[in-house]
């Protein structure tokens, strides 16, 4: 007890030695106040210094007696940013719980459940998943941008590093990465962020992690010629001939192929053939016999729309028209809907919304914003995220029309642009988001363009088509779905709380023993109920049935759209999803059929059963 002989005067170690003193049933009263006195010392210079020469006493003295940090084998390093970030009590304990790891890490503290090593496991994973708080520098730009919740969390992170730092965070950051780029979302700043931090943290490194190296060569270096500076780099294409530009191509279309990520290098590259080398736009754009042909037949149409949206700040985009030219929908319908999108008037208080959100001030380039948003849209219906917004239900129905009513999605775009609302029917009855409240978004950073746009109108709607359905016998969802979704959606409707037959029609209509064509109509809306691991409901989620399929080990597995950014999710019971390696296309998650069926409450079928 030789840490108190000093301390007589400090608040933080008069409330410390309290606690330490007190009876195990009075040490909640006083937990309090040590979290209080913690958190203001926090605030001071060295004050995480001062802190972790008390970590080692942090359990015995009953610091955490109660309270979700009490048992370190339940912690989880994927939930310390969020707890961090949110401020107050909770944060000042998160604080001191990573401080008690970084003592059981140095050997400080042997602590009966948990080994030094493993401890270092736990805060490389934690560094791993917040590289970019790790790294922020003290520039005017991040402390504009950056809260203050994110300079405190830096500066924790930063005590970790300083003091139990391991080069296998390379290895979790890789799996990190690969885990969300396999996704293939259409957002891809957190993938960036990271791929960014790291490479800074590497710094001088002479060995380097090769996997993650795939993915910071597909940002900084993607072909052999991109090894310079954008000026050098233009300069370089105006004196190659075809065969060096084809070589070029080819590199740029495989980088994106493998990582899903674009650079600058590949929107330079593409506007350069585009307005000089015309038929080089296959070597770089078409990755299959169906894409090779949507690109001859449409080549003018297809170049227009690189003329019209594809930049260096839009470049994500081109990974979308990639993909595009894969799907069979390129309809004079779709075309014709495409072109109006180039020349529609914009309704001010869109133009307005845009500007506020992306810093546009120019006409085409926010014209451009909103196309290459679109060709994001239509190339990858499984990219389209949430973000942290409750908006499953409206993401959700913008995947079904990217995917199944492509044209009807532009129509409604279109409209939404020139009139600024949209306009559903249900049950003989018109809502329009110009008449309700619009729903805001939390989050506006994790969301694609046309989702910022379209998603508080779309959710104005459903909201009012929820107060419609609501108080009948059956899960509302039965008369929304089909009404929200607009087209295409089975007329059966199951949950789980009303229908006795539940999991038989669910085997009967899905499973492919029962039902070989189950495919053909879907994707199709799902409800799932997403438990802990201690078996509490969390809440109900919005889903696409995708497809039913055996994976490559012969086991019967759902493939399914979640709106959710990063869906590598354990969903209860310690079920996790799979997004690769079980047979997942691009953005899809996958469970075996019974682990689905097990969260699911609620779904369609082909047609009413007597």
């Amino acid at each position: 007890m030789g840490l108190f002989q000093f301390a007589s005067e400090d608040s933080f170690q008069k409330a410390f030695h309290q606690l330490w003193r007190t009876s195990a049933t009075n040490k909640k009263l006083l937990q309090q106040k040590v979290l209080e006195e913690a958190g203001v010392l926090l605030e001071e210079p060295n004050g995480l210094e001062k802190l972790f020469l008390y970590a080692h006493l942090f359990d015995e003295s009953g610091v955490f007696a109660g309270k979700p940090w009490e048992n370190v084998g339940k912690l989880n390093p994927a939930l310390v940013r969020g707890t961090l970030h949110s401020g107050g009590i909770t944060a000042t304990a998160e604080a001191l719980s990573e401080l008690r790891i970084i003592s059981i890490a140095r050997g400080v503290y042997v602590h009966p459940e948990m080994s030094a090593s493993e401890a270092t496991g736990f805060l490389t994973k934690v560094l791993a998943l917040n590289l970019d708080l790790l790294l922020m520098k003290e520039t005017e730009e991040n402390r504009i941008k950056q809260l203050y919740k994110d300079k405190q969390a830096s500066e924790i992170l930063g005590f970790i590093s300083d003091h139990c730092f391991s080069p296998l965070v390379f290895q979790s950051l890789y799996q990190e990465v690969n885990n969300l780029a396999v996704q293939r979302p259409i957002v891809t700043d957190k993938i960036l962020k990271l791929i960014s931090s790291a490479k800074r943290l590497a710094g001088g490194l002479e060995e380097r992690d090769s996997n993650l190296m795939q993915y910071e060569n597909a940002v900084y270096c993607p072909s052999d010629m991109a090894d310079a500076s954008w000026e050098n780099y233009k300069n370089k294409l105006n004196s190659s001939n075809d065969l060096l530009l084809i070589q070029e191509a080819k590199q740029l279309r495989e980088s994106m192929k493998h990582t899903g990520l674009v650079s600058p290098f590949h929107a330079l590259f593409l506007n350069h053939i585009n307005k000089k080398k015309l038929d080089l736009l296959e070597s770089l754009l078409a990755v299959d016999k169906k894409a090779k042909e949507n690109l001859q037949l449409n080549l003018h149409f297809v170049s227009s729309l690189i003329t019209s949206a594809i930049t260096v700040k839009t470049r994500r985009s081109i990974y979308g028209l990639m993909r595009w030219l894969q799907r069979d929908i390129f309809t004079s319908e779709l075309i014709k809907e495409v072109k109006k999108l180039m020349e529609v008037p914009i309704h001010d208080k869109i133009n307005k919304r845009v500007s506020a959100v992306y810093k546009i001030t120019n006409a085409d380039e926010l014209r451009s914003h909103l196309i290459s948003g679109m060709i994001s849209v239509l190339g990858q219906p499984l990219g389209i995220g949430q973000g942290f917004n409750p908006t499953c239900q409206s993401t959700r129905a913008l995947s079904y029309w990217s995917q199944k009513e492509p044209v009807l999605l532009l129509r409604m775009f279109n409209h939404f642009l020139e009139h600024g609302s949209i306009t559903f029917d249900i049950e003989g009855n018109s809502i329009s988001s110009d008449t309700h409240p619009l729903v805001p978004l939390d989050d506006e950073i994790h969301i694609d363009t046309i989702s910022l746009l379209l998603i508080p109108h779309l959710n104005s709607i459903y909201f009012e088509m929820l107060k419609t359905a609501q108080g009948r016998v059956h899960d509302p969802h039965k008369w929304i779905n089909p009404a929200f979704h607009i087209k295409g959606i089975w007329t059966g409707f199951s949950d789980v709380y009303s229908d006795l037959e539940f999991e038989a029609k669910f085997h009967r209509h899905y499973h492919p023993t029962n039902n070989p064509n189950v495919n053909e109509e879907l994707p199709q809306p799902a409800g799932i109920t997403i438990y802990n691991h201690s078996g509490k409901v969390l809440g109900a989620h919005a889903v696409l049935i995708q497809r039913v399929s055996l994976d490559p080990n012969g086991c019967i597995r759902v493939y399914f759209y979640n709106p959710n950014n990063d869906s590598l999710q354990v969903w209860g019971k310690s079920i996790k999803t799979s997004v690769f390696e079980n047979g997942e296309l691009e953005g899809e998650s996958s469970l075996p059929f019974d682990d689905f069926l097990y969260f699911l409450y609620a779904f369609h079928f082909p047609k009413q059963e007597g």
